[in-house]
């Protein structure tokens, strides 16, 4: 990960969301964590210095033109915006002794290499018909929809399929989307229905 003493301001927004502690990191989420730093450019990391002092908090999540950052247990993950694909919402119901007692929403963004990461997460009651997430989809989409329009948003099987079997395809096909040169044709594909409630995809687990 970059030193953050050389960047003030991405230093104060990772103290704002509870400090970084390598020391305390199991190696994998660490190495997790760092991976996402290696795919800025020096300039994209000078560039979100600046942008950050302007980010705008959706969920556990900061969002720039250049980056989501959010912290999972005091590793400070950043998900180029270049590399986003996929952004939807899954929501699991618990039970017991078959009867709903709560049900938990997830708030999904998935990369280019078919990597998902957990950005916000809310409960509601079992029976309960609302949809916290869904605000907070919303709002990623106006805030990237400069920057990277191509973006499918909601859940459908269709993109679950495409993006487990082949993420870089999919992201081929956002690229073109969004006005960028794919590295090879991709076949295109409908977007899906916004923000629909899906059952979790078990085949791409969250960052860890």
């Amino acid at each position: 990960m970059i030193d953050l003493t050389n960047y003030p301001n991405l230093n104060n927004l990772a103290n704002s969301m509870g400090g970084v502690r390598k020391a305390a990191l199991n190696k994998k989420l660490l190495e997790n964590a760092d991976n996402t730093w290696r795919r800025f450019s020096q300039e994209e990391v000078v560039r979100l210095e600046q942008e950050v002092k302007f980010a705008k908090p959706v969920m556990k999540g900061f969002v720039t033109q250049t980056a989501i950052l959010y912290m999972n247990n005091h590793a400070l993950f950043a998900i180029p915006v270049k590399d986003i694909i996929w952004v939807y919402v899954s929501t699991t119901t618990m039970k017991m002794n078959f009867i709903p007692y709560n049900k938990v929403h997830n708030l999904f963004v998935v990369t280019r290499d078919g990597e998902v990461h957990n950005i916000g997460t809310a409960n509601t009651g079992g029976f309960s018909k609302k949809r916290p997430c869904d605000p907070a989809v919303a709002e990623l989409q106006s805030l990237l929809s400069t920057v990277r329009p191509g973006i499918f948003y909601g859940y459908s099987d269709q993109i679950a399929s495409a993006v487990h079997s082949n993420p870089a395809a999919v992201a081929q096909e956002v690229d073109m989307r969004s006005g960028s040169q794919p590295m090879q044709q991709a076949q295109p594909m409908q977007q899906a229905q916004p923000m629909q409630q899906a059952q979790p995809m078990q085949q791409m687990p969250p960052m860890q």
